[in-house]
Parts: C-alpha cells; structure tokens; sequence
C-alpha cells in the first residue's frame, strides 16, 4: 500500500509537470498506470482533464443489451458501427 504521502507526490508531478501517467510510474515506482489513474480521478482538481470515453454510454449500453439477447459480438460491433473489441470490452 501507498501512503497518503506517496498518493499525493504523484498526483502532484501529474498536475504540475507535462509528464504522462506512464512517465510519472515509471519515475517514482507506484504500482499501476491504472493505479495513478484512479488516484488522479478522486482529485477534485484533475476532474476536468480525464478523458471522455470514445464510445458513449448509450451505445455500450446498446451493444451489452444485442450481446446478452443472443447476438455475437461481431454483428453487434457491425450494427453499432462500433469495433469488436470495443464490443468485447
């Protein structure tokens, strides 16, 4: 586990400096990319820098509805124009 200490320092070098999620990992040694991720999500100030996923919640939405009433993935991703991985995902 990290300290409150720890958390704080690489939510601060991703605020402060131009370095990636990935970067700051790599220079301090958290556990995760995802990790630091979450961490940055739950700070108030990083709120309005995460990303908005490529694919609304209305499609995925969509997509888990066609795959759970029996159709494969792939003719699902081709009806909602969507990848199959996205699907899959």
């Amino acid at each position: 586990m990290f300290s409150l200490e720890e958390r704080s320092r690489a939510v601060e070098l991703c605020l402060t400096t131009p370095m990636t999620t990935a970067q700051v990992v790599e220079c301090l040694g958290c556990p995760t990319r995802q990790c630091l991720e979450r961490w940055l999500a739950m700070d108030p100030r990083y709120a309005g820098r995460m990303a908005k996923p490529i694919i609304p919640l209305e499609t995925r939405r969509k997509a888990i509805g066609l795959v759970l009433g029996g159709m494969q993935q792939k003719q699902a991703a081709k009806q909602l124009g969507a990848g199959v991985g996205a699907v899959h995902n």
